[in-house]
């Protein structure tokens, strides 16, 4: 005796004899009853299922299983076994009354794997992200992919079930979309293309640092998916930026300084002019008394007395300038920093004079490359610079200041 004749027995005892009644108590019946199962079956799934699982997952010795099942994974299993209990429960029922709720049920079980699926693939993009590897090789990329596959699949699935029609015809009719299609999901396309050649290129990982004016973003990379690349600033904030644009617009990857030796430092400070002249033989002698010197002024007075020994002009005679030993003793002082890479290029240079002086170039690595260091260690070459110029006579270029001008007076 099926739970209609019950209630078509139920009625007539009443002298209530309403077909159109009886199948409206019926069918809120069976949804009363569907509601029940679905609760007590979600209620066993998520707090008893779930617990037992992941207590066994954190007893093992590997973190892949804890990474895979997690609290939404149980969530999703419960909603694809409730439908698939009532299903199980109402199969003697007179389902063709109620043709609507077994569509709800079919489609609610469709969406239920959807959902499952989902949730193993993000638990097994979980457990790479867990690799080290997987910084230089992300799979976000693929799993949104596929994702898009199963979604898609799933929306023609729940189309078929609702209208009656077979999947395969609907297949056959998305030719006629494809352009409206390829329209929706152009970013989606554009995007999967890209990752492939950034991840393939090995152009962006996450962790590296980029610079992207274009698009305002200087920081490290956090995440790389199907549409988007997010970059989190220097100031914390976060820079979105379509993944198709990498590929096609310049950016700067600031890893093959991450990976070599050093950092570099490359300023330069602008000399006075009017403040270059040779050295007096009271200036050399002063000079000489620095242990970084010493060795560069004596072999160059041994040069110049020679080469000077056969010029009786004035003006062809050759004479130490103080801007030149500066350059030679700031080449010893890099050389002697324990902060500076050795290995890598270093040298101190003039550029082209300016209206505003001559450019005098420090240009070197620093060993330490972490952001506070670096400036650190700049800082203090240029500090001593700054410091040890007037004791070799020499002026930096500035504009005047007021002090200045009360000097003057």
């Amino acid at each position: 005796m099926t739970i209609k004749n019950y209630i078509d027995a139920g009625l007539q005892h009443f002298g209530i004899l309403s077909e159109g009644l009886a199948d409206l108590i019926y069918f809120l019946a069976l949804v009363a009853i569907i509601g029940i199962i679905t609760w007590i079956i979600h209620l066993l799934t998520r707090r008893w299922l779930a617990r037992v699982v992941l207590k066994l997952t954190r007893r093992t010795a590997t973190n892949w299983d804890d990474l895979m099942f997690d609290q939404h994974f149980f969530n999703c299993l419960g909603m694809l076994i409730s439908p698939i209990a009532i299903q199980v429960i109402f199969k003697e029922c007179e389902w063709t009354e109620f043709a609507f709720l077994m569509k709800m049920l079919n489609v609610w079980i469709v969406i239920s794997a959807l959902l499952i699926v989902s949730s193993v693939l993000d638990g097994i993009n979980r457990i790479y992200e867990s690799y080290p590897v997987s910084k230089n090789r992300p799979i976000k990329v693929f799993i949104q992919v596929i994702k898009i596959f199963f979604y898609c699949a799933v929306i023609i699935i729940v189309i078929s079930i609702l209208i009656d029609k077979d999947p395969l015809a609907l297949l056959a009719g998305l030719g006629a979309v494809s352009a409206v299609l390829m329209l929706v999901f152009k970013d989606s396309i554009l995007g999967f293309v890209a990752g492939i050649q950034l991840m393939s290129n090995r152009m962006v990982n996450i962790g590296d640092w980029i610079v992207m004016p274009s698009s305002n973003a200087d920081g490290d990379v956090i995440e790389i998916n199907l549409t988007t690349v997010k970059v989190q600033n220097w100031d914390k904030t976060i820079s979105t930026i379509p993944t198709y644009k990498l590929v096609s617009e310049s950016f700067t990857n600031w890893r093959g300084m991450q990976e070599s030796g050093g950092r570099r430092i490359k300023r330069s400070v602008n000399i006075d002019i009017y403040s270059v002249h040779y050295l007096t033989d009271e200036d050399v002698e002063n000079l000489k008394q620095s242990s970084l010197l010493k060795a560069y002024i004596e072999n160059k007075q041994q040069e110049i007395r020679e080469y000077n020994a056969n010029v009786e002009n004035p003006l062809d005679k050759r004479r130490l300038t103080n801007l030149g030993t500066f350059r030679e003793y700031m080449e010893a002082w890099l050389a002697a920093n324990p902060n500076i890479n050795l290995e890598m290029t270093h040298m101190v240079r003039q550029l082209q004079p300016t209206p505003t002086g001559i450019p005098l170039e420090i240009y070197c690595f620093s060993a330490n490359k972490q952001w506070v260091s670096y400036e650190r260690i700049q800082s203090d070459i240029f500090d001593h610079l700054f410091a040890i110029l007037p004791l070799f006579k020499l002026k930096v270029f500035q504009y005047p200041t007021n002090m200045e001008w009360m000097e003057g007076r």
